[in-house]
């Protein structure tokens, strides 16, 4: 086989955007709820991010950020969570982008868990107007509702995070989201247990337990952290024992980092104060807080200085329950200070002026539809009483009416049967329609078959005439004679890995020249002995070509590569022979044989009418129309310029379908 082919052109790199597309696209396969998965998923967002910010696509490049922004929310660091929502919330408005409840509702989220509650509130509000703005009622809402209540939770504003837990649940139900359903119902138990209805929470939780088919150690952990702190607040502590087992086994299934330990360690640490175990408590807390810290999560950072606070006070360690406590206070006055507590009754107040405007904007529509409505029914009435006198004036119009109405009935049944006949013609027609495109595409078929059979039997025929012309050979012993039969085995089977070619591929009249001159070459370097000297260099092009001219095109590489062989390289001399094959300007197309041989006889142009092969490579250009020229410069060129038959595709999926369909 040959073993120096030039490469193919190689395919450009796509643009910026498009790289960046295939970066979100692998984001979309890594698990968000894995460490590894998460880890993958940020750098894929980071990398898109670049991209289409080079690619100057804003808002891709938004949306990107808003996706890395929620990915660092899920992986607890809050710091460059925020930064990148803002970044994406810049952008969404600059471009004037309407749908930002995603957006807003991210950012309240944060803010939320960094105790920015104020912010918080203001983002959550925003959410919702803008997805009732937009009249959004997808699963983005459930989680804009869900997320506000947790800012309530978070206020102690118990009564609203159950109002807004519960419109959450609404949609989740309205979507049968089985995952979103499992979230929300440990959220209400949490709140109901903080409003002192414990056994309702319990109720909640055991119903889910016993309803749904929990495989999510997520959600396991959410249900098992519920019922402890439900059981705790009933002095059930055997029951909440259970559930803290289960607790300890789940927490080995993740990082101290992750953010399902934030409700392990609350379960633990009120279990243990329940209990009056506070060593525990203590070492539970100390990672509490180590994982408050490293998050910034500072609603669950003042809850654990006031657990530590209470392990110290029990142990006697009163030096450190000190600062614990002192600690607390600085952060609860920095969370709930009275200007902020002022601040966050504003800000709602407004938001519920700004509801109860909208709601008396909407009741005074109503009442001037229901308005309009009454003056339709007043006229309505005005009407039936005008139809009723017309109705008693009118008995003989009616009858008349009725004589009519049987009249038309009767031309109506009458039409009925005519468009019934036309039906059935139209479906015998459709009937004979299909009878004849079947029997066309079996005649097609044929044809096909047909077409096939001709070029293997061609190729077999051309076959028999080689092996005649061997068999002939074998008897001869003149050299002239031999080498003229040879030649003619060649030209033979230049032909003949044509017709093969057109038996063996989809297409019946059109061959891939690049594979068709690759075997030809082979069936060279195997036919002459000694050639191992020599190498080839093929630079093809995708070009196809109509057999009248695949044949002529064959013949003429048979003879100019069979000269190169024969006269361009003494015996044991090395050498390069270079085929190419190309489009050039006004769709014509190029074909060269060029070797780095000793070059043509000085006496070429003499003996020129008397070579068979220039003869006929001559005739052949003539065949297909193009202008064939010899060089002498650095070996010999064969040059031949030709226009193809057809206009087809270069790409040979396409080809091959535009066959097809043929």
């Amino acid at each position: 086989m040959i073993q120096s082919l030039s490469t193919r052109q190689k395919v450009q790199h796509p643009v910026p955007e498009g790289i960046g597309d295939a970066w979100m696209e692998m984001a979309r396969g890594y698990d968000t709820y894995s460490e590894d998965g998460l880890t993958q998923k940020i750098a894929c967002y980071e990398k898109a991010v670049a991209l289409y910010k080079t690619a100057a696509n804003k808002l891709k490049e938004a949306m990107a950020l808003q996706m890395l922004g929620d990915c660092h929310n899920h992986r607890g660091v809050l710091a460059p969570a925020l930064s990148a929502l803002e970044e994406a919330l810049a952008i969404y408005k600059e471009i004037q982008y309407p749908n930002l409840q995603g957006i807003y509702d991210l950012l309240g989220n944060v803010h939320g868990q960094m105790g920015n509650y104020k912010i918080a509130l203001k983002n959550g509000f925003l959410a919702v107007k803008t997805a009732e703005s937009q009249q959004d009622t997808t699963l983005m809402l459930c989680t804009i509702y869900n997320r506000l209540g947790l800012t309530f939770y978070h206020l102690a504003d118990y009564a609203q995070a159950l109002t807004y837990f519960k419109k959450s649940l609404g949609v989740a139900k309205k979507w049968n989201d089985t995952t979103s359903i499992l979230t929300l119902l440990p959220n209400i138990a949490n709140t109901l247990q903080s409003l002192g209805r414990s056994e309702e929470a319990i109720h909640i939780l055991n119903d889910m337990e016993k309803h749904y088919h929990i495989t999510s150690d997520e959600d396991k952990i959410t249900l098992s952290a519920g019922l402890v702190n439900s059981y705790l607040s009933l002095g059930r502590y055997e029951e909440a024992y259970a559930r803290v087992k289960k607790l300890k086994c789940l927490s080995r299934l993740f990082g101290a980092s992750h953010y399902m330990q934030d409700g392990i360690y609350v379960a633990m640490i009120k279990y243990f104060l329940a209990t009056k175990d506070y060593e525990q408590v203590k070492w539970y807390g100390k990672n509490y807080e180590i994982y408050c810290k490293n998050g910034g999560y500072t609603y669950e950072l003042l809850n654990d200085y006031k657990y530590l606070f209470r392990a110290d006070s029990a142990l006697g360690n009163y030096a450190d329950a000190i600062v614990y406590y002192q600690q607390y206070k600085s952060l609860q006055d920095s969370l709930y200070g009275e200007e902020k507590t002022r601040e966050i009754a504003q800000l709602q107040m407004q938001y519920e002026i700004e509801k109860k405007d909208q709601d008396l904007l909407l009741k005074e529509q109503s009442i001037q539809l229901l308005t309009r409505q009454g003056l339709l029914q007043k006229n309505d009435l005005q009407r039936a009483r005008l139809e009723g006198n017309v109705i008693i004036g009118g008995t003989l119009m009616l009858v008349i009416l009725l004589i009519l109405g049987y009249n038309r009935y009767q031309l109506k049944q009458n039409v009925n049967r005519q468009l019934h006949l036309q039906q059935r013609e139209i479906h015998e027609q459709h009937k004979s329609l299909h009878v004849l495109l079947c029997t066309q595409r079996k005649l097609v078929a044929e044809k096909e078959w047909l077409v096939k059979e001709i070029h293997h039997r061609v190729r077999d025929n051309l076959q028999i005439i080689m092996r005649l012309l061997n068999a002939q050979a074998a008897h001869l012993d003149d050299e002239n004679a031999l080498a003229a039969i040879q030649e003619s085995r060649h030209r033979m089977q230049a032909i003949s890995l044509i017709h093969q070619k057109l038996y063996l591929s989809g297409s019946m009249a059109v061959v891939d020249m690049d594979i068709y001159i690759r075997e030809l070459v082979a069936y060279f370097r195997d036919s002459f002995a000694g050639l191992q000297q020599i190498s080839f260099d093929l630079q093809i092009a995708d070009v196809y070509l109509e057999v009248c001219q695949a044949v002529p095109i064959g013949l003429i590489l048979n003879e100019a590569i069979t000269n190169s062989f024969k006269y361009a390289f003494p015996a044991g001399s090395e050498g390069t022979i270079t085929v190419n094959l190309h489009y050039i300007a006004d769709n014509n197309v190029l074909l060269s044989v060029k070797d780095d041989g000793k070059g043509l006889p000085a006496d070429f142009e003499k003996r020129r009418h008397a070579s068979m092969g220039i003869t006929l490579m001559e005739t052949l250009s003539e065949q297909l129309e193009g202008k064939l020229s010899v060089k002498n410069k650095d070996g010999v060129s064969v040059i031949m310029i030709f226009k193809p038959q057809h206009t087809r595709e270069k790409v040979p999926g396409l080809l091959k379908l535009v066959n097809k369909t043929a």
